[in-house]
């Protein structure tokens, strides 16, 4: 006569061998998932915070801009083509805005041009600009606009396709999420008499 005790063991020890292979094939189900999520995570984190560093170069870029005093379209031409090289530009010495708040930042990546059908009554483009208007007292004021739009890689496959359309921006070959930020303020000027032929909000002196 078998030891009822000794059949329990081995009852045990199969019911624990078969908890164990169920526990593993039910990771094995949810592994894709979790590392879907934290991909996720992991994607939108790096998209915050070239986000967050975009918003910041174009913060000081508009009120550089706003620093140099603009009295008609000569002036504008000029200060709007030295902020916006100050904002895009590449260099190991003096980096400029969006180098040094942009990881991994790549000018190729900046928009600077975009296609007439969806262009719409403002270009949806990088660009520094400046245009006139009536304050509030009757007189000539010119603002300073500086809007910065970025291609952002995307890195992770899935995530990838997921967002790519998102922004209208569909490119299987070099997926990348959009990125823009604008930004104005009123240029520092004394009184104006006139524009000097810096046009208003719908044509506004931009950077070459």
């Amino acid at each position: 006569m078998q030891d009822p005790n000794r059949r329990s063991i081995w009852e045990r020890l199969r019911i624990r061998r078969h908890s164990r292979g169920q526990g593993l094939v039910e990771f094995a189900l949810v592994l894709p998932v979790l590392a879907l999520f934290f991909m996720s995570i992991l994607q939108f984190g790096v998209l915050f915070s070239a986000q967050v560093g975009i918003t910041n170069a174009v913060r000081e870029a508009v009120r550089n801009a706003s620093a140099i005093p603009v009295a008609n379209s000569g002036d504008a031409q000029t200060a709007a083509n030295s902020v916006y090289a100050r904002l895009t530009v590449v260099s190991t010495l003096t980096p400029g805005l969006l180098q040094r708040n942009v990881s991994s930042y790549s000018t190729g990546a900046v928009v600077t041009s975009a296609t007439p059908a969806s262009v719409p009554p403002v270009p949806q483009v990088t660009q520094v600009c400046y245009y006139s208007y009536s304050d509030a007292t009757g007189g000539i004021s010119i603002m300073a606009r500086v809007r910065v739009v970025y291609n952002h890689p995307l890195f992770i496959p899935l995530i990838s396709g997921i967002l790519d359309g998102f922004d209208g921006n569909t490119d299987p070959a070099n997926p990348a999420y959009r990125l823009a930020t604008s930004e104005e303020i009123r240029v520092a000027n004394g009184p104006l008499t006139s524009a000097g032929g810096i046009g208003g909000i719908g044509s506004p002196t931009c950077n070459l």
